[in-house]
Protein backbone atom coordinates (compact mmCIF):
# COMPACT_ATOMS: atom_id res chain seq x y z
CA UNK A 1 0.00 0.00 0.00
CA UNK A 2 1.00 3.19 -0.66
CA UNK A 3 2.37 5.70 2.13
CA UNK A 4 0.76 9.03 2.37
CA UNK A 5 3.72 12.01 3.18
CA UNK A 6 2.22 15.85 3.90
CA UNK A 7 5.56 17.47 5.49
CA UNK A 8 8.98 17.39 5.38
CA UNK A 9 9.12 13.78 6.72
CA UNK A 10 12.55 12.29 4.26
CA UNK A 11 15.87 12.00 5.41
CA UNK A 12 18.43 12.85 3.02
CA UNK A 13 21.30 10.62 2.25
CA UNK A 14 24.79 11.94 1.35
CA UNK A 15 24.13 12.53 -1.59
CA UNK A 16 20.61 11.66 -3.28
CA UNK A 17 19.47 12.84 -7.42
CA UNK A 18 15.66 13.69 -7.79
CA UNK A 19 14.54 12.92 -11.07
CA UNK A 20 11.02 14.89 -11.58
CA UNK A 21 10.01 12.89 -14.67
CA UNK A 22 6.34 14.81 -15.21
CA UNK A 23 4.19 14.37 -15.89
CA UNK A 24 3.54 16.73 -18.86
CA UNK A 25 1.07 19.25 -17.73
CA UNK A 26 0.96 18.88 -14.65
CA UNK A 27 2.49 21.90 -12.98
CA UNK A 28 6.23 21.09 -14.60
CA UNK A 29 6.85 24.24 -16.19
CA UNK A 30 6.16 26.39 -12.64
CA UNK A 31 8.24 23.83 -10.91
CA UNK A 32 10.92 24.86 -13.31
CA UNK A 33 10.70 28.09 -13.04
CA UNK A 34 10.85 28.35 -9.36
CA UNK A 35 14.11 26.29 -9.36
CA UNK A 36 14.99 28.37 -12.30
CA UNK A 37 15.05 31.17 -10.84
CA UNK A 38 15.66 30.59 -7.01
CA UNK A 39 19.01 28.66 -8.76
CA UNK A 40 21.68 30.31 -6.12
CA UNK A 41 19.63 30.14 -2.61
CA UNK A 42 18.99 26.47 -3.75
CA UNK A 43 22.76 26.30 -4.11
CA UNK A 44 23.37 27.41 -0.69
CA UNK A 45 20.54 24.91 0.69
CA UNK A 46 23.01 22.11 -0.85
CA UNK A 47 20.36 21.41 -3.93
CA UNK A 48 22.08 21.38 -7.19
CA UNK A 49 19.68 22.93 -9.95
CA UNK A 50 22.40 22.00 -12.79
CA UNK A 51 23.28 23.31 -16.23
CA UNK A 52 23.70 26.56 -17.12
CA UNK A 53 20.01 26.91 -18.08
CA UNK A 54 17.05 24.75 -17.96
CA UNK A 55 17.87 23.82 -21.71
CA UNK A 56 21.05 21.91 -20.50
CA UNK A 57 18.51 19.63 -18.84
CA UNK A 58 16.10 19.04 -21.90
CA UNK A 59 19.09 18.16 -23.72
CA UNK A 60 20.44 15.64 -21.23
CA UNK A 61 17.13 14.27 -21.30
CA UNK A 62 16.45 13.77 -25.12
CA UNK A 63 20.53 12.22 -24.96
CA UNK A 64 19.51 10.27 -22.25
CA UNK A 65 16.18 8.41 -23.69
CA UNK A 66 17.00 9.26 -27.36
CA UNK A 67 14.30 11.59 -27.68
CA UNK A 68 13.65 13.24 -31.03
CA UNK A 69 10.72 15.63 -31.76
CA UNK A 70 10.06 15.83 -35.32
CA UNK A 71 13.10 13.75 -36.21
CA UNK A 72 15.52 16.45 -35.52
CA UNK A 73 18.86 15.87 -33.03
CA UNK A 74 20.65 18.84 -33.02
CA UNK A 75 24.87 18.19 -32.15
CA UNK A 76 24.42 19.76 -28.65
CA UNK A 77 22.81 16.80 -27.58
CA UNK A 78 25.38 14.23 -27.86
CA UNK A 79 26.93 13.66 -24.45
CA UNK A 80 24.44 16.05 -22.89
CA UNK A 81 23.93 13.22 -20.29
CA UNK A 82 26.89 12.62 -19.37
CA UNK A 83 27.71 16.66 -19.11
CA UNK A 84 25.11 16.41 -16.32
CA UNK A 85 26.15 13.88 -14.56
CA UNK A 86 29.97 15.23 -14.32
CA UNK A 87 27.92 18.09 -13.07
CA UNK A 88 26.22 16.92 -10.37
CA UNK A 89 29.23 14.07 -9.03
CA UNK A 90 31.33 17.83 -8.94
CA UNK A 91 28.56 19.15 -6.52
CA UNK A 92 29.76 19.15 -2.79
CA UNK A 93 26.45 19.68 -1.27
CA UNK A 94 23.86 16.77 -0.72
CA UNK A 95 21.14 16.66 -3.54
CA UNK A 96 20.75 17.76 -7.31
CA UNK A 97 17.26 18.16 -9.20
CA UNK A 98 16.50 16.96 -12.78
CA UNK A 99 12.99 18.37 -14.39
CA UNK A 100 12.24 16.78 -17.81
CA UNK A 101 8.68 15.67 -18.30
CA UNK A 102 9.27 13.81 -21.75
CA UNK A 103 11.04 11.27 -19.74
CA UNK A 104 7.87 9.96 -17.69
CA UNK A 105 6.81 8.78 -21.30
CA UNK A 106 10.26 8.53 -23.49
CA UNK A 107 12.46 6.83 -20.54
CA UNK A 108 12.23 2.96 -21.25
CA UNK A 109 14.32 0.35 -18.32
CA UNK A 110 17.66 0.00 -20.67
CA UNK A 111 17.53 4.22 -20.35
CA UNK A 112 16.54 4.20 -16.60
CA UNK A 113 19.14 1.59 -15.33
CA UNK A 114 22.17 4.01 -17.38
CA UNK A 115 20.92 6.91 -15.69
CA UNK A 116 21.25 4.87 -12.53
CA UNK A 117 24.90 3.62 -13.35
CA UNK A 118 25.78 6.30 -14.53
CA UNK A 119 24.70 8.42 -11.25
CA UNK A 120 25.78 6.23 -8.73
CA UNK A 121 26.80 5.83 -6.13
CA UNK A 122 24.46 9.06 -5.50
CA UNK A 123 20.98 7.27 -4.65
CA UNK A 124 18.31 8.39 -7.56
CA UNK A 125 14.53 9.26 -6.38
CA UNK A 126 11.80 9.83 -8.77
CA UNK A 127 9.30 12.44 -8.50
CA UNK A 128 6.10 12.32 -10.79
CA UNK A 129 3.43 14.90 -10.59
CA UNK A 130 -0.16 14.03 -11.98
CA UNK A 131 -3.26 15.79 -12.60
CA UNK A 132 -7.03 14.84 -12.92
CA UNK A 133 -7.81 14.01 -16.81
CA UNK A 134 -10.41 16.67 -16.91
CA UNK A 135 -8.05 18.98 -17.16
CA UNK A 136 -5.16 16.89 -18.80
CA UNK A 137 -6.54 16.53 -21.85
CA UNK A 138 -7.24 19.80 -23.15
CA UNK A 139 -4.14 20.74 -21.83
CA UNK A 140 -2.47 18.55 -23.74
CA UNK A 141 -4.34 19.13 -26.94
CA UNK A 142 -4.03 22.60 -27.01
CA UNK A 143 -0.14 22.12 -26.19
CA UNK A 144 0.04 19.97 -29.04
CA UNK A 145 -1.52 22.68 -31.67
CA UNK A 146 1.73 24.84 -29.93
CA UNK A 147 3.90 22.01 -31.20
CA UNK A 148 3.03 22.19 -34.84
CA UNK A 149 0.60 18.71 -34.42
CA UNK A 150 -2.57 18.89 -36.79
CA UNK A 151 -4.65 16.35 -35.08
CA UNK A 152 -8.49 18.34 -34.50
CA UNK A 153 -10.05 18.25 -30.93
CA UNK A 154 -12.93 15.51 -32.02
CA UNK A 155 -10.07 12.36 -33.68
CA UNK A 156 -7.54 13.21 -30.40
CA UNK A 157 -10.41 12.83 -28.38
CA UNK A 158 -11.50 9.18 -29.96
CA UNK A 159 -7.93 8.59 -29.85
CA UNK A 160 -7.62 8.68 -26.19
CA UNK A 161 -10.54 6.65 -25.88
CA UNK A 162 -9.71 3.92 -27.99
CA UNK A 163 -6.32 4.05 -28.82
CA UNK A 164 -5.84 0.91 -29.87
CA UNK A 165 -8.23 0.96 -32.96
CA UNK A 166 -7.35 5.10 -33.45
CA UNK A 167 -5.84 5.45 -37.01
CA UNK A 168 -3.52 7.99 -35.28
CA UNK A 169 -0.90 7.81 -32.61
CA UNK A 170 -2.19 11.12 -30.27
CA UNK A 171 -3.99 8.36 -28.20
CA UNK A 172 -1.26 6.26 -27.29
CA UNK A 173 1.02 8.67 -26.74
CA UNK A 174 -1.27 10.71 -24.32
CA UNK A 175 -1.30 7.31 -21.62
CA UNK A 176 2.49 7.01 -21.98
CA UNK A 177 2.68 10.68 -20.97
CA UNK A 178 0.02 10.15 -18.55
CA UNK A 179 -0.83 6.66 -16.90
CA UNK A 180 0.40 6.82 -13.25
CA UNK A 181 0.48 3.78 -12.46
CA UNK A 182 2.25 2.07 -15.93
CA UNK A 183 4.57 5.08 -15.56
CA UNK A 184 5.37 3.91 -12.24
CA UNK A 185 5.66 0.07 -13.03
CA UNK A 186 8.19 1.17 -15.37
CA UNK A 187 10.37 2.85 -13.19
CA UNK A 188 10.38 0.10 -10.63
CA UNK A 189 11.54 -2.13 -12.22
CA UNK A 190 14.95 -0.15 -11.48
CA UNK A 191 14.33 2.22 -8.87
CA UNK A 192 12.31 0.79 -5.81
CA UNK A 193 8.72 2.33 -4.62
CA UNK A 194 10.29 3.81 -1.55
CA UNK A 195 12.43 6.42 -4.07
CA UNK A 196 9.25 6.61 -6.23
CA UNK A 197 7.12 9.62 -5.19
CA UNK A 198 3.99 10.81 -6.79
CA UNK A 199 2.52 14.34 -5.81
CA UNK A 200 -0.77 15.39 -6.55
CA UNK A 201 -1.67 18.65 -8.32
CA UNK A 202 -4.23 20.95 -5.90
CA UNK A 203 -7.93 21.15 -7.72
CA UNK A 204 -8.38 24.12 -9.24
CA UNK A 205 -9.22 27.19 -6.22
CA UNK A 206 -6.49 25.87 -4.10
CA UNK A 207 -3.64 27.75 -3.17
CA UNK A 208 -0.92 28.32 -6.17
CA UNK A 209 1.81 27.75 -4.23
CA UNK A 210 0.51 24.33 -2.96
CA UNK A 211 2.15 22.38 -5.57
CA UNK A 212 5.57 24.01 -4.57
CA UNK A 213 5.20 22.76 -0.88
CA UNK A 214 4.39 19.48 -1.47
CA UNK A 215 7.70 19.49 -3.94
CA UNK A 216 9.50 21.28 -1.42
CA UNK A 217 8.75 18.40 0.47
CA UNK A 218 9.98 15.88 -1.21
CA UNK A 219 13.73 17.71 -1.50
CA UNK A 220 13.23 17.96 1.72
CA UNK A 221 13.65 22.32 1.61
CA UNK A 222 11.41 24.81 3.00
CA UNK A 223 9.35 25.88 0.56
CA UNK A 224 8.61 30.01 1.80
CA UNK A 225 12.16 30.89 0.91
CA UNK A 226 11.83 30.56 -2.09
CA UNK A 227 10.47 33.56 -4.32
CA UNK A 228 7.50 32.49 -6.81
CA UNK A 229 8.28 32.53 -11.06
CA UNK A 230 7.12 35.78 -12.73
CA UNK A 231 3.22 35.25 -13.74
CA UNK A 232 2.06 33.92 -16.88
CA UNK A 233 4.89 31.54 -17.42
CA UNK A 234 3.90 28.99 -20.20
CA UNK A 235 0.35 30.26 -20.59
CA UNK A 236 -2.01 28.34 -22.47
CA UNK A 237 -4.49 29.26 -25.58
CA UNK A 238 -8.07 29.75 -25.59
CA UNK A 239 -9.82 27.42 -27.25
CA UNK A 240 -10.19 29.62 -30.39
CA UNK A 241 -6.57 30.36 -31.12
CA UNK A 242 -5.79 26.86 -30.32
CA UNK A 243 -7.61 25.69 -33.45
CA UNK A 244 -6.02 29.13 -35.26
CA UNK A 245 -2.96 27.40 -34.85
CA UNK A 246 -4.19 24.16 -35.69
CA UNK A 247 -4.94 25.23 -39.33
CA UNK A 248 -1.83 27.23 -39.26
CA UNK A 249 0.32 23.98 -38.79
CA UNK A 250 -1.43 21.67 -41.20
CA UNK A 251 -1.15 24.50 -44.10
CA UNK A 252 2.58 24.83 -42.88
CA UNK A 253 2.88 21.34 -43.59
CA UNK A 254 0.86 21.14 -46.65
CA UNK A 255 3.38 23.75 -47.66
CA UNK A 256 6.25 21.75 -47.09
CA UNK A 257 7.89 23.87 -44.02
CA UNK A 258 9.92 22.41 -41.78
CA UNK A 259 9.51 22.27 -37.99
CA UNK A 260 13.21 22.94 -37.41
CA UNK A 261 13.25 26.14 -39.09
CA UNK A 262 9.84 27.45 -37.95
CA UNK A 263 9.79 26.49 -34.68
CA UNK A 264 10.70 29.72 -32.79
CA UNK A 265 8.34 31.37 -35.49
CA UNK A 266 5.49 29.39 -34.85
CA UNK A 267 5.57 28.34 -30.75
CA UNK A 268 7.60 30.92 -29.17
CA UNK A 269 6.48 34.08 -31.22
CA UNK A 270 3.08 33.03 -32.43
CA UNK A 271 1.68 30.76 -29.77
CA UNK A 272 3.40 31.63 -27.07
CA UNK A 273 4.06 35.13 -26.54
CA UNK A 274 1.54 36.52 -29.23
CA UNK A 275 -1.94 34.64 -29.47
CA UNK A 276 -1.46 33.52 -25.40
CA UNK A 277 -2.01 36.99 -24.50
CA UNK A 278 -5.82 36.57 -25.77
CA UNK A 279 -6.65 33.99 -23.49
CA UNK A 280 -8.75 36.13 -21.21
CA UNK A 281 -10.75 36.83 -24.60
CA UNK A 282 -11.31 33.45 -25.33
CA UNK A 283 -13.58 30.27 -23.74
CA UNK A 284 -11.13 27.76 -22.46
CA UNK A 285 -11.18 24.30 -23.78
CA UNK A 286 -13.16 22.43 -21.64
CA UNK A 287 -13.66 18.74 -21.89
CA UNK A 288 -17.56 18.05 -23.56
CA UNK A 289 -20.12 16.70 -20.61
CA UNK A 290 -20.33 13.37 -22.22
CA UNK A 291 -16.93 12.37 -21.65
CA UNK A 292 -16.93 12.80 -17.78
CA UNK A 293 -17.74 9.93 -17.19
CA UNK A 294 -15.17 7.87 -18.63
CA UNK A 295 -12.88 10.24 -17.31
CA UNK A 296 -13.50 9.75 -13.49
CA UNK A 297 -13.97 5.89 -14.40
CA UNK A 298 -10.51 6.22 -15.38
CA UNK A 299 -8.95 8.52 -12.97
CA UNK A 300 -10.17 6.04 -9.96
CA UNK A 301 -8.88 3.13 -12.01
CA UNK A 302 -5.59 5.35 -12.00
CA UNK A 303 -5.84 6.44 -8.47
CA UNK A 304 -6.03 2.69 -6.91
CA UNK A 305 -3.47 1.49 -9.15
CA UNK A 306 -0.83 4.48 -8.18
CA UNK A 307 -1.63 2.76 -4.77
CA UNK A 308 -1.31 -0.40 -5.66
CA UNK A 309 2.61 0.10 -6.75
CA UNK A 310 3.52 1.34 -2.96
CA UNK A 311 4.88 4.80 -4.11
CA UNK A 312 5.14 7.46 -1.24
CA UNK A 313 1.77 9.84 -1.93
CA UNK A 314 1.87 13.91 -1.32
CA UNK A 315 -1.28 15.55 -1.57
CA UNK A 316 -4.52 13.13 -1.93
CA UNK A 317 -5.39 10.32 -4.40
CA UNK A 318 -8.67 11.65 -4.79
CA UNK A 319 -7.06 14.63 -6.66
CA UNK A 320 -6.30 12.47 -9.62
CA UNK A 321 -9.81 11.71 -9.92
CA UNK A 322 -12.16 14.43 -11.87
CA UNK A 323 -14.86 16.22 -9.71
CA UNK A 324 -17.48 17.72 -11.57
CA UNK A 325 -17.95 20.39 -8.47
CA UNK A 326 -14.34 22.05 -10.04
CA UNK A 327 -15.71 21.64 -13.96
CA UNK A 328 -15.52 25.19 -15.07
CA UNK A 329 -17.24 26.50 -18.46
CA UNK A 330 -15.84 26.54 -22.09
CA UNK A 331 -16.18 25.40 -25.26
CA UNK A 332 -14.50 22.86 -28.23
CA UNK A 333 -12.65 23.84 -31.52
CA UNK A 334 -15.97 23.52 -33.80
CA UNK A 335 -17.56 25.89 -31.44
CA UNK A 336 -15.01 28.69 -33.34
CA UNK A 337 -16.61 30.78 -35.39
CA UNK A 338 -14.97 32.06 -38.61
CA UNK A 339 -15.25 35.73 -37.43
CA UNK A 340 -13.66 35.04 -34.10
CA UNK A 341 -10.92 32.63 -36.07
CA UNK A 342 -10.59 35.62 -38.56
CA UNK A 343 -10.07 38.41 -35.23
CA UNK A 344 -7.31 35.73 -33.77
CA UNK A 345 -5.75 35.55 -37.15
CA UNK A 346 -5.51 39.50 -37.15
CA UNK A 347 -4.06 39.79 -33.59
CA UNK A 348 -1.38 36.87 -34.81
CA UNK A 349 0.02 39.13 -37.84
CA UNK A 350 -0.38 42.33 -35.82
CA UNK A 351 1.53 40.23 -33.15
CA UNK A 352 4.42 38.78 -35.30
CA UNK A 353 4.59 42.05 -37.20
CA UNK A 354 5.32 44.14 -33.93
CA UNK A 355 8.12 41.14 -32.85
CA UNK A 356 9.77 41.36 -36.22
CA UNK A 357 9.33 44.88 -37.30
CA UNK A 358 12.85 46.28 -36.36
CA UNK A 359 15.18 43.50 -37.55
CA UNK A 360 13.26 43.67 -41.28
CA UNK A 361 15.01 47.43 -43.24
CA UNK A 362 13.32 49.83 -44.06
CA UNK A 363 11.75 51.21 -46.88
CA UNK A 364 14.62 54.04 -47.01
CA UNK A 365 17.66 51.51 -45.80
CA UNK A 366 15.97 48.54 -48.78
CA UNK A 367 16.27 51.70 -51.37
CA UNK A 368 19.85 52.41 -50.36
CA UNK A 369 21.32 48.94 -50.61
CA UNK A 370 19.68 48.76 -54.28
CA UNK A 371 21.52 52.29 -55.29
CA UNK A 372 25.17 50.80 -53.65
CA UNK A 373 24.41 48.17 -55.79
CA UNK A 374 23.53 50.20 -58.95
CA UNK A 375 26.46 52.38 -58.08
CA UNK A 376 28.64 49.38 -58.24
CA UNK A 377 27.39 47.93 -61.48
CA UNK A 378 27.89 51.06 -63.13
CA UNK A 379 31.37 51.39 -61.74
CA UNK A 380 32.01 47.67 -63.07
CA UNK A 381 32.63 46.51 -59.33
CA UNK A 382 31.52 43.32 -58.43
CA UNK A 383 28.64 43.19 -56.55
CA UNK A 384 29.06 42.22 -53.14
CA UNK A 385 27.93 39.15 -51.75
CA UNK A 386 25.23 40.43 -49.34
CA UNK A 387 23.16 37.36 -47.50
CA UNK A 388 19.73 37.74 -46.90
CA UNK A 389 18.69 38.93 -43.27
CA UNK A 390 17.29 36.33 -41.26
CA UNK A 391 14.36 38.95 -41.00
CA UNK A 392 13.81 38.85 -44.50
CA UNK A 393 13.36 35.00 -44.41
CA UNK A 394 10.84 35.59 -41.51
CA UNK A 395 8.82 37.95 -43.67
CA UNK A 396 8.67 35.41 -46.97
CA UNK A 397 7.38 32.86 -44.40
CA UNK A 398 4.90 35.06 -43.03
CA UNK A 399 3.99 35.62 -46.83
CA UNK A 400 4.55 31.92 -47.96
CA UNK A 401 2.35 30.94 -44.77
CA UNK A 402 -0.58 33.09 -46.05
CA UNK A 403 -0.76 32.77 -49.58
CA UNK A 404 -4.45 32.05 -50.84
CA UNK A 405 -5.56 29.58 -48.04
CA UNK A 406 -8.28 29.63 -45.95
CA UNK A 407 -8.58 32.48 -43.48
CA UNK A 408 -4.80 33.30 -43.41
CA UNK A 409 -5.38 33.57 -47.56
CA UNK A 410 -8.08 36.11 -46.56
CA UNK A 411 -6.08 37.70 -44.18
CA UNK A 412 -3.11 37.74 -46.62
CA UNK A 413 -5.58 39.37 -49.52
CA UNK A 414 -6.77 41.93 -47.35
CA UNK A 415 -3.23 43.24 -46.34
CA UNK A 416 -1.92 43.24 -49.80
CA UNK A 417 -5.00 45.25 -50.72
CA UNK A 418 -3.94 48.11 -47.70
CA UNK A 419 -0.60 47.95 -48.70
CA UNK A 420 -1.49 49.16 -52.17
CA UNK A 421 -3.96 51.90 -50.85
CA UNK A 422 -1.13 52.93 -48.59
CA UNK A 423 0.92 53.36 -51.44
CA UNK A 424 -1.29 55.10 -53.58
CA UNK A 425 -2.48 57.71 -50.56
CA UNK A 426 1.85 58.60 -49.91
CA UNK A 427 2.68 59.15 -53.45
CA UNK A 428 0.10 61.57 -53.86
Amino acid sequence: MSQTFTGREQALSAKTVYLHIGTMKSGTTYLQDVMKSNKELLAERGVLWPGRHWGDQVYAARDLANINPHDYRPSIVAGSWQRLVDEIHAWDGHAAVISMEWLAGGAQPDHIRHAVETLAPAEVHVILTGRDLARNIPATWQEDMQNWMTCSWQDFIAAVRDPESAPIDAGKRVWRQQDLGAILRKWNEVIPAERTHVITVPPPGADPGALWERFAAVIGIKPDEYSPPPRGVNTSLGVTSAELMRRVNTLSHKRGMKWRKSERLFKQILSKQVLSQRKGKEPALVLPDEHWPWAIEQGKRIAAEVEQTGARVWGDLAELVPDRAHAREGATPDQATDSELLEAALDGIVGLVAHVQNKIPTLDQQQEMENRRHNQAQQGEAPRNHQEPASQIVKRCLVELAQRGGVMGALYRFWQTGRRKLRGTTRS
